[in-house]
């Protein structure tokens, strides 16, 4: 039996080893190694991110607490692309049609200048149309979220959009549908990645390093006895707590806790994902591309976006050589094929430009994501409410992507672990108080 800790965290993702950290607690990761799809993977010279990860945040405090930590940063200029109607144009899609046929061009401007702007928009998609207009959602927007999301935005509210969705002013639409090119737009028109061949994994890494004394690798969890305040994992090992920080998606922690009441357990069921499968290439030559990344909204390409890491760092790809990352998003319902995958994404790589057909591939891996993206379904707030009220009432305090089940860039998941981790210490000192005045 692993020694019992007032507090506890389980899941060694970014939000779990910040949270460790904050509270000085120990955290039990089921991987042989922390980070969860913020670490990064060594492959014969290159490296692979889970996906794109950078760093957009412009909180003074976070950059300033990672710098002690030891994570550098080099700075970027967004170089992000669109690959509509056989044409690359520059992100965002809003501001940037002038390459695209004149019809089209027309249709999109008309249609976002005519917009019915006073409707009300009860769903993901009916908020596309009312915010850029039927032309640009029709175009864009409808199809690229069908892809990424692998649902309907009829299915989808919008209340995640935000700052995740470029909304431009009307005259830098028409600018962009006759004569400029305009990338200066969005919340990651400039970004940071660190330093040296770890790529983005360097945060996780960092992260670990402080968490290292409490940190307790391949240690999954399945059993969470929340009467006695237990946790057993599957090496046998179990370990008590008085409160508990957890990281791991929902539907997972519930369904290893045997005392979750069947509303619980019927709203942890409702909770949706996507899934994502990285297609990762190494290939044998220089500079393929100057770009950071492209989205595909085109049903017929098999990726909805690549990015070309080793535009990211000078230290992720041999010298000489360059790389591709290619996400394929699928139903969590559905399964993927890994090798029938990769070689439809570099049949359609070469047949949208993206490579040659006489590249030569020295390395090709794959890393699968089940969980990947939380689907901001109509479902969701309800089921959320129930589950989180639940475990409040047992002392598990959730964070991060998975715990809170929200769109988190991983800035806004480290930060999130820092506050569950304040949170646990003020709750373990409420119960301290309660008992010794009892």
């Amino acid at each position: 039996m692993l020694s019992d800790g007032n507090i506890i965290v389980l899941g060694g993702g970014l939000a779990g080893l910040a949270a460790s950290i904050a509270a000085d607690a120990p955290v039990y990761e089921a991987a042989s190694q922390a980070g969860g799809i913020a670490c990064s993977d060594r492959v014969d010279g290159f490296t692979f991110d889970r996906g794109i990860h950078i760093l957009q945040t412009t909180n003074l405090e976070l950059l300033d607490w990672l710098k002690s930590l030891g994570v550098t940063f080099q700075e970027h200029r967004r170089n992000a692309y669109i690959y509509s109607h056989q044409t690359y144009t520059a992100y965002p899609f809003q501001v940037n049609t002038a390459g695209l046929p004149i019809g089209l061009r027309v249709r999109c401007l008309w249609q976002y200048l005519t917009r019915d702007r006073d409707s009300k928009a009860h769903n993901y998609e009916e908020w596309m149309y009312r915010t850029l207009g039927n032309g640009f959602a029709d175009t864009f927007l409808i199809p690229y979220s069908e892809k990424f999301w692998t649902v309907s935005p009829r299915e989808m509210t919008h209340e995640w959009t935000g700052n995740r969705v470029p909304q431009p002013s009307p005259a830098q639409v028409i600018r962009g549908a006759f004569w400029s090119k305009q990338t200066r737009i969005g919340t990651n028109t400039d970004f940071r990645y660190p330093h040296g061949e770890a790529g983005y994994g360097e945060v996780a890494a960092a992260l670990e390093n402080q968490a290292r004394a409490n940190l307790h690798l391949e240690h999954r969890a399945v059993e969470v006895d929340v009467e006695r305040r237990r946790v057993t994992f599957a090496n046998g090992q179990t370990a008590g707590y008085s409160v508990m920080v957890s990281t791991i998606p929902l539907p997972v922690l519930i369904s290893i806790c045997p005392q979750a009441p069947g509303e619980v357990r019927q709203a942890a069921s409702k909770l949706r994902t996507n899934s994502i499968l990285v297609v990762n290439l190494g290939i044998e030559r220089e500079a393929i591309s100057d770009r950071h990344w492209v989205h595909f909204p085109e049903k017929d390409v098999s990726f909805f976006r690549i990015s070309y890491p080793h535009n990211f760092g000078p230290d992720v790809a041999p010298g000489g050589k360059s790389s591709i990352s290619a996400e394929v998003a699928y139903s969590v319902n559905d399964g993927i094929d890994p090798e029938k995958t990769t070689e439809r994404v570099i049949a359609d790589l070469i047949r949208v430009g993206a490579m040659k057909s006489t590249d030569k591939i020295i390395t090709r891996t794959t890393h699968n994501i089940p969980y990947a993206y939380c689907i901001y379904d109509m479902q969701r707030t309800e089921a959320l409410r129930v589950i989180h009220a639940w475990l409040r009432s047992c002392s598990i305090i959730p964070a991060g992507r998975y715990g809170l089940w929200t769109y988190f860039w991983s800035d806004e998941s480290i930060l999130s672990g820092k506050k569950a981790g304040g949170t646990a210490l003020e709750r373990l000192a409420g119960q301290m108080s309660t008992n010794a005045s009892s």
